[in-house]
């Protein structure tokens, strides 16, 4: 019995998101669907994040295990050969039999794009949030130094989470201008927000993100950040940021 590690990555526009939904195409519905077509078996994976519809990822990880005589050097491209074009399996190994995709990660990283301007160029059109209204980046920055460290995230989590501990350490919040270039096209700025943490709730980043945006729309004061985490609460916090400028980056172990 192998157990399987995959690194996968996926343009998540087009997924329910990672989770099984009834009648609606997700990432682990079509990872599952074709390791049945090549196993010849049902196997359920394990995944190291769920992550939400329209949510991107450049490295995510899951583990199943399986008894199998396909070598182990043949496996990526036998499922990349299968798998629709927005999903990739970037790296295939095996680990030992207690290795566990979600249990033992031991940090991860976000980033958030944001296109602060008038009209967004075409080329980025679903890989960011678009606010018009010039951002105060000072102030997001000042408000993101009270999130780092160790806190009840209450305030940040969803309703609908299943996570009984809402204590997450954020090791880093960084909110930098960042330049993409598309193509030979003149670079195109972004605003950067990375977040590094030992795990995240459910759309925690999200509700960050969204929080920090209306410090720098002049709505919140920095400093209300600490009234915010106090209370534990998620009406207090700020409206969730759209789904497409978030990308999971990296999983460590």
């Amino acid at each position: 019995m192998l157990n399987v590690k995959l690194i996968i990555s996926y343009e998540g526009s087009g997924f329910c998101g990672f989770e099984l939904q009834p009648k609606q195409r997700s990432v682990r519905g079509e990872i599952e669907k074709v390791l049945l077509k090549l196993f010849k078996q049902k196997i359920s994976i394990i995944s190291s994040s769920r992550t939400d519809s329209g949510v991107h990822a450049l490295h995510n990880v899951v583990n199943f295990q399986v008894k199998t005589k396909i070598p182990v050097a043949k496996i990526k491209s036998a499922l990349n050969g299968l798998l629709p074009k927005e999903i990739r399996i970037v790296k295939v190994e095996t680990k030992p039999k207690s290795f566990n995709a979600r249990y033992d990660a031991k940090k991860k990283t976000y980033e958030y794009l944001i296109y602060n301007g008038d009209e967004v160029p075409p080329q980025i059109l679903g890989k960011v949030w678009h606010v018009r209204k010039k951002l105060d980046l000072k102030a997001m920055r000042q408000a993101a130094k009270y999130l780092v460290g160790k806190h009840d995230f209450s305030s940040f989590c969803a309703s609908r989470s299943d996570d009984k501990n809402k204590i997450r350490i954020l090791h880093k919040l960084v909110i930098s201008h960042s330049s993409l270039v598309i193509w030979k096209g003149n670079p195109i700025s972004v605003i950067r927000n990375q977040l590094e943490g030992n795990g995240f709730l459910y759309k925690m980043v999200r509700n960050i993100v969204g929080t920090l945006v209306e410090v720098g729309l002049g709505r919140r004061s920095p400093s209300e950040i600490k009234q915010i985490l106090k209370a534990k609460d998620r009406k207090k916090a700020g409206r969730c940021a759209p789904a497409p400028g978030l990308c999971l980056i990296q999983v460590s172990y």
